[in-house]
């Protein structure tokens, strides 16, 4: 990625650009591990002492290459205009986000506390994603508790969703894209998940914030409501 200024830092369509590049040129080598370890699979009997081992680090790491792809296409598509219909009811949004992680969450320990949702400006699927990042976001930073409480008033619904994880590391902003992750936990990703979070609520008029401290992370979130 470069530009004619190599002190300007890039725009949203450059890194756009490169992230579709990326998850592209990334995708077609996640495939051809994926090929490869299929057949190292049905030759398994024959790999000898340590071979399941070597197989299973294999899917893990293509697991997570796979990870990688996901996220710099999500960070592409949350740019420009929201194309879903508005007022999907959260609840609905953070189940699906929820089962797509149980298997993480319960290895994890990450219990999730919650309180009926309201309906808000965003799209089921717009609502999927957040949820989402969130949760992937509390697991980097080993969780064990992650709480999300919504009330709505003045036609905003406010979102609290509070974890008690590592907090980010001090010299890094949260939102600057392909930032280092704030743990170890799993589901570690390319480093984009509250950019994608932040282009989400923002496009449909809303903000986000993100409020630290020991062992605690809280992060606020304003939206129109439905």
């Amino acid at each position: 990625m470069t530009s004619g200024d190599p002190a300007r830092p890039p725009s949203q369509g450059e890194l756009d650009a490169y992230a579709a590049l990326a998850a592209h040129q990334l995708g077609e080598a996640v495939a051809l591990v994926r090929g490869a370890a299929s057949l190292l699979h049905g030759q398994r009997s024959r790999l000898g002492p340590g071979g399941e081992d070597a197989l299973r680090a294999l899917g893990a790491g293509t697991d997570r290459a796979q990870r990688f792809v996901d996220d710099l296409l999500d960070l592409v598509r949350a740019s420009g205009e929201a194309s879903e219909a508005p007022g999907a009811p959260l609840d609905a949004a953070l189940d699906l986000a929820a089962a797509d992680l149980d298997v993480a969450m319960r290895r994890a320990g990450l219990t999730l506390l919650r309180e009926p949702l309201p309906a808000s400006a965003l799209g089921a699927g717009e609502a999927e994603r957040l949820f989402g990042h969130l949760l992937r976001s509390a697991l980097a930073g080993a969780a064990r508790r992650i709480q999300i409480t919504a009330e709505t008033a003045g036609g905003v619904v406010a979102l609290e969703v509070l974890d008690d994880g590592s907090p980010p590391r001090a010299d890094t902003d949260p939102f600057a894209p392909f930032g280092r992750p704030r743990g170890r936990g799993p589901m570690l990703g390319a480093g984009v998940g509250m950019v994608v979070c932040r282009r989400l609520v923002e496009r449909r008029g809303g903000t986000i914030t993100i409020t630290e401290g020991p062992d605690r992370v809280l992060v606020s979130i304003r939206v129109p409501a439905a």
